[in-house]
Parts: structure tokens; sequence; C-alpha cells
């Protein structure tokens, strides 16, 4: 993107969807997206104010824009329609498009035209500098020791730190303890990442949904199903006290992307 973005010779507008969001507005105003030459410029209609949303389409239009798809396995219960009009709608109309989704999120043969580039996990020397560059390098030094302890991954065959979403949360986790010792077990140190993160995300009524994200999981888990849905929500509901207003917190937060 970077490399594309500064060249010389291209004239790219990057516009970022993301996918999550738009199955939110699809969901909410599909007569609009019907009648839209394409669910790009119906979304970006309700996300941008007139004058932002018109010189957005015309570079659309124009195919100056490049458009930043992030997490179509994320799309929810329009997931399948929103990758079909990836690939039977945007990109017949000529749009420059990179998707981005987890590796298991793939269907090889819906893509098959499409170029597939796969991040790698992070190298041990790669951690190192991440680590040096957020926490200074003689604080990096005391938890290198740490991230030797955690446990392979069985797909990658790496450290779980190989992940920059796990090597961040060890070192948040790090940060917060100041100087105390680090968890000894992956339990413990999700424990305390889920109260971080539980934390920041809406202060200590977000801790209160600690029971119901629990009983949430637990319903999936049991269900062998990776995509939470509202029948997990009700059943989880129905384990634990308060459960309405638990559920209405937990909504909003899910919304506005501040849940871990």
């Amino acid at each position: 993107i970077v490399h594309t973005l500064n060249r010389a010779d291209t004239e790219l507008v990057p516009i970022l969807v993301k996918v999550q969001l738009l199955q939110t507005r699809l969901l909410g105003e599909p007569d609009a997206f019907a009648t839209a030459w394409n669910w790009i410029d119906a979304f970006l209609r309700f996300e941008h104010n007139r004058p932002t949303y018109l010189m957005l389409r015309q570079a659309m239009a124009s195919r100056r824009a490049l458009l930043l798809l992030d997490g179509l396995d994320e799309g929810g219960e329009k997931r399948a329609q929103i990758e079909r009009h990836v690939t039977e709608v945007l990109a017949p109309q000529g749009h420059v498009l990179l998707a981005t989704s987890r590796p298991d999120g793939i269907d090889d043969e819906r893509y098959a035209g499409f170029r597939r580039l796969e991040l790698k996990p992070l190298s041990v020397d790669q951690q190192r500098q991440a680590l040096e560059q957020r926490l200074g390098a003689e604080r990096a030094s005391s938890l290198l020791p740490y991230l030797e302890r955690m446990p392979v991954d069985e797909r990658t065959q790496e450290r779980i730190t190989a992940n920059p979403l796990m090597l961040s949360m060890v070192a948040s986790i790090f940060e917060l303890r100041s100087g105390l010792a680090m968890p000894e077990t992956v339990v413990d140190l999700y424990t305390q990442a889920t109260a971080a993160m539980l934390g920041r995300a809406g202060g200590g009524a977000a801790g209160e949904l600690a029971p119901l994200l629990q009983a949430v999981f637990f319903e999936a888990q049991a269900a062998n199903q990776r995509v939470i849905t509202e029948k997990h929500l009700r059943a989880a509901a129905q384990r634990v006290e308060d459960s309405e207003s638990a559920l209405d917190l937990l909504r909003s937060l899910a919304l506005a992307e501040r849940l871990p």
C-alpha cells in the first residue's frame, strides 16, 4: 500500500472499509444497497458527509481508488453475500482491491483469480525490535526471557508471541504490572489481559461483562462454532444475573469495536 501510494505515476485514493461495519449497514439499510451501483458506494454515503462522499465516489468512478476491505471473515450473516459482491461486482467493475482475512477464512476456489499474500509470524529478532520500540531497550531485555517460556503455536510452530496481537498483549501486561513478576501460566496471562482490555473498553461497567463473556464463549464452544450469534448471546444470558443490561452493554461495545 505504501509503495503504491508513494509512486509518482499513480494517484490512488485509499478507501478503508471495515467489513464488520459494512455488514451492520447492510442489515440496517438494505434498500439503499439494493439500488446502489456497488455496495462500497452505498456504505460511503452513510459513513461520510456529502462533500467527502462525492470526492470518494468520483475517485471510484474514475478507477483511482484503492479499496481496502478489512476483515472479510468478519461479515457475520452477510459474509457470503459480501464475498460474492467482491468477486462478482467490485472486481469485474475494475476497482483496485486489497482484502484481508484470517487464513482459515479464505475460500481458495472463490478467490482463484486473486493474488494472495500471507503475513508471516514475527521472527525472534522482530519481536525484540517491537518490544524495544514500545518499552525501550533496557525494559525489553528484562521481558525477553519471559517470551522464551511462551507455548508454541501448533500451526506455525512458533512461539505464540510471534503473533503481533499476542506480543502486544504481553507488553501491555508487563507495563501494567510495573516491575511485578509476570503471570506464571498462560491462563493467568489471558485472565489479566482480558481484565485490562475490558477496563480500557468501558471502565468499571465493562468489567462486569466478564461473567456474560465467559457464558457466551462456553455456548459457542459447546456448539463448536467460531462465529458468535444472537442465539449464543441469548443462551448465555440465561446463565448470568442482570442479563438484559449486560447484553445491551456488550452489544454497544461490540458495535464500537471496544471489546477484546
